[in-house]
């Protein structure tokens, strides 16, 4: 996946993943018959390594919980993007097998950051009156952030914030107006 996030997906040949791996050719179309197949199962890893990350950050504050969630979701689908985009465009098999790999991994995500969630509210740290809704809009907002808007993806404390604070006309968590 590192070779996906760092360049384009038409660049990775599958030379390079057979050599980044330390395997031979062959070796790697006997798991992985073809780029695309490989791409959406380390899409399948990725995310559900996310999740699980997201499970062990810790931070004790939920508020400092969701920053890093925020970040850490950001980075990792932010890197994968251009990837994303060019997997979705393939044929109709490929963009299928992606995104039913993309809904499974931000089903999730999603109760992950759920269970985050419940955790600031139940310690009076947060109030979300729609556990559900905050999930979707944070994900989906990070997923427009990096994935749809054709610029590059805001920095994670400027999103998280956004979650945070939203629209509010209240000071800053620093003390600065906005």
């Amino acid at each position: 996946m590192g070779l996906f996030a760092a360049m384009p997906y038409a660049a990775v040949h599958m030379d390079a993943v057979a050599a980044a791996a330390g395997v031979a050719k062959p070796t790697l179309y006997r798991y992985f018959p073809t780029k695309e197949a490989l791409f959406i199962a380390g899409l399948a890893w990725t995310l559900a390594e996310l999740r699980d990350a997201i499970g062990r950050i810790p931070e004790r504050e939920a508020s400092a919980r969701l920053r890093r969630a925020v970040g850490l979701v950001l980075e990792r689908i932010g890197a994968l993007s251009p990837a994303l985009t060019a997997i979705e465009g393939r044929g109709a098999e490929f963009g299928e097998r992606s995104r039913r790999v993309l809904r499974e991994g931000f089903d999730g995500l999603r109760d992950a950051l759920a269970g985050l969630l419940r955790d600031g509210v139940a310690a009076g740290e947060l109030a979300v009156p729609d556990i559900d809704l905050a999930v979707l809009m944070i994900l989906g907002g990070i997923r427009m952030a990096v994935h749809g808007t054709g610029r590059r993806a805001p920095a994670s404390a400027a999103v998280a914030d956004f979650f945070l604070h939203g629209l509010s006309a209240a000071a800053q968590p620093d003390g600065a107006p906005r």
